[in-house]
């Protein structure tokens, strides 16, 4: 099912791409629009490596990334405040992380994008009613962004290559994909434990806070 949903991204990439300048002003529009309606962007970010390489693929999702987060906080900030405020009362995980925000912005930011203890738009929307300044938001969600970015984007620009070779691969260098494949492995086991490590680090933060709010009502 993810494949075939990949095949038909990677399709419309293909589109956005011949469409120039143009289509890099487009596929950050598509990425933010991602991030403002819960639409997970994992697939799209490997299309965008496999259409637009690496180094472009990583521009482009970081940018949609910080487009779209950045506009859920001030969707929160200039017309949703009072709904989204019911919203978080009715979550304690919310509630606490808003709290720990207020106290260590930057750095809790940095950390939940690292590892989300719940959906990034979520978050993103419930931190528009913290004091964060957008920039420093903006800083650290594109911070905490790039471990994951890197992956899903290296791993799409593979994918990129292996589809332009095709029957050929065996006459390109064998060497040099297994050293990619193992780079590839590399990073996604670093990225896998510095999430484990960000994930705890908030899951206590958030603990604490629940049970400090728990005894105080």
């Amino acid at each position: 099912m993810h494949l075939h949903w990949l095949h038909h991204i990677v399709e419309l990439m293909r589109a956005i791409r011949d469409a120039g300048i143009a289509g890099w002003g487009l596929f950050i529009g598509l990425y933010a629009l991602c991030c403002l309606l819960f639409i997970p962007g994992s697939l799209l970010t490997i299309a965008a490596g496999a259409v637009y390489g690496f180094w472009g693929g990583i521009a482009l999702v970081l940018a949609g990334n910080g487009l779209g987060s950045l506009g859920s906080l001030l969707v929160t900030r200039l017309l949703l405040r009072d709904w989204v405020a019911r919203w978080v009362a009715k979550s304690l995980t919310l509630k606490a992380l808003e709290k720990a925000v207020a106290e260590d912005d930057f750095r809790l930011v940095f950390l939940t994008r690292l590892s989300p203890v719940m959906p990034f738009s979520l978050i993103n929307y419930s931190l528009g009613l913290t004091r964060i300044s957008a920039w420093r938001f903006f800083a650290a969600t594109e911070l905490g962004a790039i471990p994951a970015t890197f992956v899903y984007v290296y791993f799409g620009s593979l994918i990129g290559s292996l589809a332009e070779i095709g029957p050929e691969l065996k006459e390109h260098r064998p060497m040099v994909w297994t050293l990619q494949g193992l780079g590839l492995a590399v990073a996604i086991g670093v990225t896998v434990y510095v999430t484990n490590l960000a994930r705890a680090k908030v899951s206590k933060i958030i603990d604490e806070g629940t049970k400090e709010m728990s005894e105080e009502t």
